[in-house]
């Protein structure tokens, strides 16, 4: 009886070890959830916008060819001569302001001088002889003939004469990223978001720079092109001012003859002779206004290449300054995160400021 018993406790006891067993088999894992360290402030960097700036505008004076109303009011008083027979006071006035600056005789030379072939190579070339050239420059400086004479306004860029000089100051700003070395797995975890945010600023900064670059180039290819284009129409323009002053002259030398006779010899030598000079100062003048115009369109150029140009650099250097304080603060933040990791032990999950 007692062996029967002793039987049946040996199989019970078998039996609980191999259900133990079986309990005790290690399970097949099926998966494990990868750890993830997160950084306060090196996740989701951004940069300010910064929009292009619109350059400032060149303010310009434009040149000008500005004609005598005295001069103008004795041409109309010749013009009646002929047929009222009588000399207008506004004649008379310019004989006699004319006599203040060169005697009648020498007049008569002067007027002489000024033969078809001289007034051609006049208007041709803007020169005179010597000797005349001295005997007009006399004349067209006396006080006394200032009011007969045309007067030329030169042209003007941001309130300078052209000829000033316009330039930009180039903006450069270094920006410096540290690097830390870290070989814990906390440590470089912080150093790949740093790293990765960084990265993320430089497509940002590029971005934001590539359009106002790029509207700078442009603005410069429009602004040559019309610098062009002004230099070009200049000849035409001045090559008109100058067939106006010597239709001027053949119409006023033509009246004089016409009432020479009512006039006399003195008097039309003497009028021959403001004639003569108002010409030769209106070519100087368009000459000169021509040269200082055509200089213009470069000036005006300059000036607004330089404005698009400070525009640029004051943008980007928006755009730089804003990335140096982002990469600063990544700097700190990164700084912080590995002083955390190194608080709390070396790597693991204790590195983290939040495991996920």
């Amino acid at each position: 009886m007692k062996t029967i018993n002793s039987r049946i406790r040996l199989l019970a006891y078998g039996l609980c070890l191999v259900a133990a067993l079986y309990n005790c088999k290690t399970k097949e894992v099926e998966s494990v959830t990868p750890f993830t360290y997160t950084f306060k402030g090196l996740e989701n960097v951004t940069l300010p916008e910064v929009k292009p700036t619109t350059p400032a505008s060149v303010s310009v004076v434009a040149a000008s060819v500005n004609s005598s109303t005295v001069a103008a009011a004795v041409s109309s008083g010749l013009s009646s001569i002929t047929a009222t027979g009588q000399v207008p006071a506004s004649v008379q006035q310019a004989a006699t302001d004319v006599s203040k600056a060169v005697s009648p005789e020498k007049a008569t030379a002067i007027a002489a001088a000024f033969t078809p072939t001289v007034i051609s190579n006049l208007a041709s070339t803007g020169t005179l002889p010597a000797n005349l050239k001295t005997e007009v420059a006399a004349i067209a400086s006396n006080p006394a003939l200032q009011a007969y004479l045309p007067t030329f306004t030169l042209p003007q860029v941001n309130g300078k004469t052209v000829g000033g000089r316009v330039g930009a100051t180039d903006v450069t700003v270094p920006v410096a990223i540290a690097n830390a070395t870290m070989d814990d797995a906390c440590t470089v975890a912080a150093n790949t978001a740093y790293a990765s945010a960084v990265a993320t600023l430089d497509a940002a900064k590029q971005t934001q720079s590539a359009p106002i670059n790029a509207q700078f180039t442009q603005a410069q290819t429009s602004i040559q092109a019309d610098a062009t284009a002004c230099k070009s129409s200049k000849p035409a323009t001045y090559d008109a001012y100058r067939a106006v002053a010597l239709q001027q002259l053949n119409q006023g030398i033509a009246t004089l003859s016409a009432a020479k006779s009512i006039l006399g010899e003195s008097t039309y030598n003497l009028l021959s002779v403001l004639y003569y000079v108002a010409y030769s100062q209106a070519v100087t003048g368009i000459n000169t206004l021509q040269a200082a115009d055509t200089n213009t369109c470069d000036a005006v150029a300059t000036a607004k290449i330089a404005n698009a140009q400070a525009a640029r650099d004051a943008d980007l250097s928006q755009i730089n300054s804003n990335y140096t304080t982002a990469v600063a603060s990544l700097q700190k933040a990164r700084a912080t995160a590995i002083a955390s990791c190194h608080n709390q032990g070396n790597g693991g999950r204790k590195g983290a400021d939040k495991p996920e």
